[in-house]
């Protein structure tokens, strides 16, 4: 818990320095153009968030490969999204980090050998054998 505590102080104080070290490099500009510009491509995948999502689950699901891969892109994007809506340069280093296509297609999920798939019917000991419906 203390780590937890530790990061979540050392984070802020990471992101301030990352900005004065990028404003010295590059100027202060250029610096705010990319915060805004980062800021409004978050925004626009939060909004367009559950159409992507639709879309991605829909054709893995049509074409057989729904796997827990891409169940994890879902999650990557909507934390990408996040991290570049928050300003902060290196936030929307991991964000980008997030989008690369990664471990996208793992493939199918395939059950364990040991289980074996069929059809049953539970048959009730109760009821007389000529009573019971024959198929």
């Amino acid at each position: 818990m203390p780590y937890l505590v530790l990061l979540l102080l050392a984070y802020p104080a990471a992101e301030i320095v990352a900005f004065i070290l990028a404003a010295k490099a590059v100027g202060v500009g250029w610096l705010l153009a990319w915060i805004v510009l980062s800021a409004i491509a978050g925004g626009l995948m939060l909004r367009h968030h559950k159409l992507a999502v639709a879309f991605s689950l829909v054709s893995d699901l049509r074409s057989g490969k729904l796997s827990v891969g891409s169940l994890i892109w879902v999650a990557r994007y909507y934390l990408a999204a996040v991290l570049l809506l928050m300003p902060g340069l290196i936030g929307d280093a991991i964000g980008l980090i997030l989008l690369l296509p990664w471990g996208r297609r793992a493939g199918p999920l395939q059950p364990p050998s040991e289980i074996i798939d069929g059809e049953y019917r539970r048959i009730d000991p109760s009821v007389a054998a000529d009573h019971r419906i024959k198929r």
